[in-house]
C-alpha cells in the first residue's frame, strides 16, 4: 500500500484494531517470538538499514526496560540514496531519493500484558521524478493480553513491509521506485480460552482471524477464519498422553472461491525416557481445496521431538493429507560462540503464509544464542536489537523474499542458517530452497502459476561484520537468489554485493554509508544497479 504523500492511509479495519491494540502503552499487545516457533526466512539484505531504527551502538547504550516492565523508543531517521537505476530495469534511469522515516519501538513485559512493536513510516521523495511520491509502512507487531486471570487471553499479530509481486520481476526491497514491490499487510486477532479440569486434563478453544491484504490489484486479499476446540492430557509423572482436537479453516479469497477445511485429529504421545518424546497421529478431514465438491481422507502420522541437552533440539512431524506427504522439521544446536539452524516445512499456504510473521533469520539465530543466558523475553529482544543494530543492519532484515499469490499453494520451504559470533566479529550465512505449485483443483487468478505449475527457488546469503570501535563497525555482505518456472523456463538470478558502516556519533545519534551493487540476469529480468545512501537516526 502506498499513497501520494498528500494523502490517507488506507489500512483495513482489522489492520487498525490490531496495531492499537499492539501499540496502545496501556493495552500492548506484542509478543516477541518464542525459540520454539517456526521460523521461516524470507529475502534479501537490501531492505532500508536506516528504516528499522539501525543505530551501531556501544553496550552501555542499550536501552532498559522500566520498573513498570514498559519501553517506549521513539526515532527519527533521514536517508538520501543516489542510484544510476531507481526502478531496476535495463537500461533504467538514475535518480536521488530521499526518505524521512519516522517510528518507534514499545515493549512491554507485565503479568497481564506481553509485547512489542516496531513501527516506521517512510516518506519518500524521487528527485527526478522517476517514481510518485509516495508513503509506506513497516511493522512487525505480536503479543499476549491476558483479559482473565489463567483464562481468557488475546493473542494479536501485525506485520506490514513490502513484497514482490512476481517471482520474475526486479527484487529488491531498497528502491522502492520497483514497480515489483506492493504493500503487505497482514493482521490476527485470536481470543481464546484454557484451563485445567481434573487429573491432568486441560482444555483450549480459540479462534482466529487473519487479514492479508496487497496494495496491488494482480493479487488477490484474503481472510482466513480458524476455529479450534482442544482436550489434552498430560498427567504428571506418566508416561503416556493424549489429545484430541477438531478445527475448522475458512480461507475467503477477494478473487475466486472460499476454501472450507474441517478436521478432527487425535495425538498419542510416548515418552520412553527424559527428553525423548514419541507421537502417534491419526484422524480425518474434509476439505474443498482440490474440487468444488467436499473430499474427505484420513489423517496418519508421526512425531519426535529429542531434546537430549540444553543446547540441542529436534523435531520432526510426518502425517499424510489429502493432498499427500506433509511434514515439519527442527534441528537447533548451540555453542558459546555459534548457533545453527536448520528447517524444513511442506504445508499449504494461504496468503503470505508463516515466512511473513518472523522479523528475519537473523533474529531467529541471536534468539537462540542468547537466550542461555537471559530468559526474559523483552530483555533479550533487546539484546538482539542491540547486536543486529551494532551489524549495521535493520532488525527485519530478511534474507529470501517470497513472491505473491492469488491462491493456495503447497510449499516445501527447507532453511539452514548459522551464525558465529566473535568479541569483535560477526559471520553469518543461510541457504534456503524452496518447491511451490499450485494445488490440482485450485484456480489460476492471473499470478505466477497461470504459466508455471511448479516454482523453484534457490539462494544463499553470507553477511560479515566487524566492531572498529566501540561505536563503530562495517559490514560486509552478498550472495544470489535465483527463481526458475519449471514449465515456460522462465529464470531470474539477483545477486546483491552491500558494505556498509556505521558509527555512533552521540549517545541517541547514529549516522552510516552503504554501497551497494546489484546485478540480475536471466531470460526476463536483467538490469545492473549501483547506488550510495547515507542515513542519520536519532532516538529520543
Amino acid at each position: 500500500m502506498y499513497l501520494p504523500h498528500v494523502g490517507l492511509v488506507r489500512i483495513p479495519a482489522i489492520g487498525w484494531a490490531a496495531w492499537v491494540l499492539a501499540s496502545a502503552p496501556g493495552l500492548v499487545a506484542a509478543q516477541v517470538p518464542d525459540l520454539g516457533s517456526d521460523p521461516q526466512s524470507r529475502t534479501a539484505s537490501t531492505q532500508s538499514p536506516a528504516g528499522s531504527g539501525a543505530a551501531a551502538r556501544s553496550g552501555s547504550d542499550q536501552p532498559e526496560p522500566r520498573a513498570s516492565g514498559q519501553w517506549f523508543e521513539p526515532r527519527i531517521s533521514v536517508q538520501h540514496t543516489v542510484t544510476n537505476n531507481s526502478r531496476l530495469i535495463h537500461n533504467g534511469s538514475g535518480d536521488q531519493i530521499t526518505e524521512v522515516m519516522p517510528g518507534f519501538r514499545l515493549a512491554r513485559d507485565t503479568a497481564r500484558l506481553k509485547g512489542f512493536v516496531d513501527y516506521t513510516l517512510r516518506a519518500v521523495n524521487y528527485a527526478r521524478d522517476t517514481s510518485p511520491d509516495k508513503i509506506w509502512h513497516n511493522l512487525y507487531a505480536r503479543g499476549t493480553v491476558e483479559a482473565v486471570e489463567d483464562h481468557v487471553f488475546v493473542d494479536v499479530d501485525g506485520r506490514a513491509a513490502l513484497q514482490p509481486i512476481s517471482a520474475f520481476g526486479p527484487a529488491g526491497g531498497a528502491n522502492t521506485a520497483n514497480t515489483n514491490l506492493t504493500q503487505a499487510t497482514s493482521f490476527s486477532v485470536s481470543p481464546y480460552i484454557k484451563g485445567d479440569l481434573t487429573d491432568g486434563l486441560s482444555y483450549e478453544a480459540r479462534y482466529r482471524m487473519t487479514d492479508t491484504r496487497y496494495d496491488t490489484a494482480a493479487r488477490s486479499n484474503v481472510m482466513v477464519h480458524d476455529w479450534l476446540l482442544q482436550l489434552e492430557k498430560r498427567p504428571l509423572g506418566q508416561l503416556m498422553s493424549w489429545t484430541v482436537e477438531a478445527a475448522q479453516q475458512n480461507a475467503e479469497y477477494t478473487n475466486g472461491r472460499n476454501i472450507d477445511t474441517t478436521a478432527l485429529r487425535g495425538r498419542l504421545g510416548y515418552m520412553p525416557r527424559s527428553g525423548l518424546r514419541l507421537v502417534a497421529i491419526g484422524g480425518a478431514e474434509s476439505t474443498n481445496q482440490l474440487s468444488p465438491i467436499r473430499e474427505t481422507s484420513s489423517i496418519l502420522g508421526f512425531g519426535v521431538d529429542w531434546r537430549p541437552s540444553e543446547r540441542t533440539s529436534v523435531s520432526f512431524e510426518r502425517v499424510k493429507r489429502y493432498f499427500g506427504e506433509s511434514h515439519n522439521a527442527v534441528a537447533q544446536y548451540r555453542t558459546g560462540r555459534t548457533v545453527w539452524r536448520y528447517t524444513d516445512k511442506k504445508s499449504v499456504v494461504n496468503g503470505l503464509g508463516d515466512q511473513f510473521g518472523s522479523p528475519s533469520p537473523l533474529y531467529d539465530l541471536l534468539d537462540g544464542f542468547y537466550m542461555r543466558t537471559e530468559p526474559n523475553a523483552i530483555r533479550r529482544m533487546q539484546l538482539v536489537q542491540a547486536e543486529i543494530e551494532r551489524m549495521g543492519l535493520p532488525a527485519d532484515m530478511q534474507v529470501f523474499q517470497d513472491f505473491l499469490t492469488s491462491s493456495s499453494k503447497l510449499q516445501r520451504l527447507q532453511n539452514l542458517s548459522f551464525a558465529i559470533l566473535g568479541q569483535r566479529s560477526t559471520l553469518t550465512v543461510a541457504v534456503m530452497r524452496s518447491d511451490s505449485r499450485l494445488l490440482q483443483g485450485a484456480f489460476s487468478l492471473g499470478d505466477d502459476f497461470s504459466n508455471d505449475s511448479k516454482i523453484r527457488q534457490r539462494g544463499w546469503n553470507i553477511s560479515a561484520s566487524h566492531r572498529l570501535t566501540p561505536s563503530s563497525g562495517v559490514t560486509l555482505s552478498f550472495g544470489e537468489m535465483r527463481n526458475l518456472g519449471v514449465d515456460t523456463g522462465l529464470e531470474t538470478r539477483t545477486r546483491p554485493f552491500i558494505f556498509s558502516w556505521t558509527s555512533l556519533v552521540a549517545r541517541r545519534t547514529s549516522v552510516g554509508l552503504q554501497l551497494r551493487r546489484v546485478l540480475s540476469d536471466g531470460n526476463v529480468s536483467q538490469y545492473g544497479e549501483s547506488a550510495i545512501m547515507g542515513f542519520i537516526t536519532h532516538r529520543f
